[in-house]
């Protein structure tokens, strides 16, 4: 006689946690409780991008995924779905099944109507909500954000016009304690960052390694919040700022990550423009090992490092025409103009860099350097050890999280 295998149930709640996930399981129910609606760990900077990042890679694992949702929770999310950012892409897993707690099947009319009216949600410069996402489907029903995309060309919008969409987002934040002459400074970088950043998703998060679009769950998004930032690391502990009124932009995608797809580029010849070079050494391990316990975890810092670095140095150029790309060294120097911070969660890496006020001043040039004195250097530190260079491991996980904070004050 066979015996019954009850599946893995978990609550949604529990992706903001260090609750390892249930991976290699046949079924797997997430239940969104009522309190998912309340719960102030959403509140926390960077939180729940991470989540979603560990939703999406929970669910590339699984043949089915499904989602039991307390009734306040269904209503709420179903009603406006773009200001739950995390509970909204439960419903843009092609893998899901939905019911509520009472057993009752989600109607397929709600469930549709509530899908398209997130992917086609415009942000709001009012920002009414203190979050807001939107979300690009490249699987089942392929879907672009207006914001983002020219719906004609399905391309992305040019610099002018998300340099319009920034002018929006910060202009509505005067209320928030935003000052308003700091804008003709802030929109451009703010708005060349973001751009390229969606454009490498598009790049290179879109298709698994052979090529093909990525199935089940190929998700993008740009989840744009406002959040109270503390410092991370206080140059005077004593002197320690309370925490920062800024605004988050969080680009998210459920790609094979920076290292495969350095790996991809390597083998295939898939790269945008000139590849990134690196040593013998590392090359024979990419091309041996996808990523995993066989890769170091210094190799995998290294690649990263190579694919944001691209347009820092001459000796990786890139060659698409009239191009103004922002490797790592730009997006860097461009947060410590705004006293901001960048974070990236990819693979077994989290790096951060931050240039908050009060905060230490860590990896940057010499006074003394003839080319970029006091900037900073292209380097990431590790989250957890907070101010050293050499990474970690923290759990592997599927695509990446970059993380821009701008300061509003």
């Amino acid at each position: 006689m066979l015996e019954f295998s009850p599946a893995t149930t978990l609550s949604l709640l529990d992706l903001v946690t260090n609750q390892a996930l249930p991976l290699g399981k046949p079924e797997v129910v997430v239940e969104i409780p009522d309190t998912y609606l309340t719960d102030e760990r959403l509140e926390r900077p960077g939180v729940e991008g991470i989540a979603i990042q560990r939703l999406l890679t929970l669910a590339q694992q699984l043949s089915s995924i499904r989602f039991s949702w307390g009734q306040a929770a269904a209503q709420r999310v179903l009603a406006s779905p773009a200001v739950h950012p995390l509970a909204s892409i439960c419903l843009c897993l092609n893998n899901a099944t939905h019911v509520c707690e009472n057993g009752d099947v989600i109607g397929k009319d709600a469930f549709e109507r509530a899908r398209q009216n997130l992917v086609s949600h415009r942000l709001g410069a009012d920002m009414f909500s203190e979050r807001q996402v939107l979300i690009s489907l490249d699987y089942q029903r392929p879907s672009l954000p207006f914001d983002l995309y020219e719906p004609s060309s399905r391309r992305l919008r040019r610099e002018e016009e998300f340099e319009a969409l920034v002018d929006d987002l910060l202009f509505a934040q005067r209320g928030a304690g935003f000052r308003a002459e700091v804008l003709p400074k802030f929109r451009l970088p703010i708005a060349i960052i973001l751009r390229e950043l969606i454009e490498n998703t598009d790049d290179h998060a879109r298709t698994d390694f052979d090529g093909s679009i990525l199935k089940p769950n190929a998700v993008r998004c740009l989840l744009v919040k406002r959040i109270e930032q503390e410092q991370l690391f206080p140059a005077k502990m004593e002197n320690k700022n309370p925490p920062m009124p800024c605004l988050e932009f969080t680009i998210i995608d459920s790609g094979i990550g920076y290292y495969n797809s350095y790996r991809r580029q390597l083998l295939r010849g898939q790269a945008r423009g000139i590849p990134v070079k690196v040593g013998e050494t590392q090359a024979d391990t990419i091309r041996q090992y996808e990523l995993g316990p066989n890769v170091s975890l210094d190799i995998e810092y290294a690649i990263l490092l190579k694919c944001l670095e691209r347009h820092s140095d001459n000796a990786v150029p890139d060659t698409r025409p009239g191009h103004r790309g922002m490797g790592l060294y730009e997006v860097l120097r461009a947060l410590k103009m705004m006293h901001g911070m960048f974070e990236v969660r990819t693979g077994r890496i989290h790096g951060y860099r931050s240039f908050l006020e009060g905060e230490a001043r860590l990896q940057l040039e010499s006074e003394d350097s003839k080319t970029r004195p006091g900037m900073p250097k292209a380097s990431l530190l590790d989250v957890s050890s907070k101010f050293w260079k050499k990474p970690t491991p923290h759990e592997l996980v599927r695509g990446s999280v970059v993380r821009v904070v701008v300061p509003l004050v």
